[in-house]
C-alpha cells in the first residue's frame, strides 16, 4: 500500500473493544484487521484477500 488516508469512524465502544479483541487473535492491528473485514466483504469493490478470516482466531502452529 503505497499511501493511507486516515479516515475516522464512530462506533459504539462494544464494537471498539471487539474489534480490539478479534485483530489480536488475528495478531493484527485494528486498522489491518478492519482493512481486511472491508477486503473480504461479500460485495467488496475491493481485492478479495488470500486469506479469509473468521470469527476463529487462527489455529496455533
Amino acid at each position: 500500500m503505497a499511501l493511507s488516508v486516515n479516515m475516522t469512524i464512530s462506533v459504539p465502544p462494544e464494537t471498539v473493544e471487539k474489534l480490539n479483541d478479534r485483530a489480536r487473535e488475528h495478531g493484527m492491528s485494528r486498522s489491518a484487521y478492519v482493512r481486511h473485514l472491508i477486503n473480504q466483504a461479500p460485495d467488496s469493490p475491493f481485492e478479495t484477500p488470500e486469506v479469509q478470516l473468521t470469527d476463529e482466531p487462527p489455529a496455533e502452529a
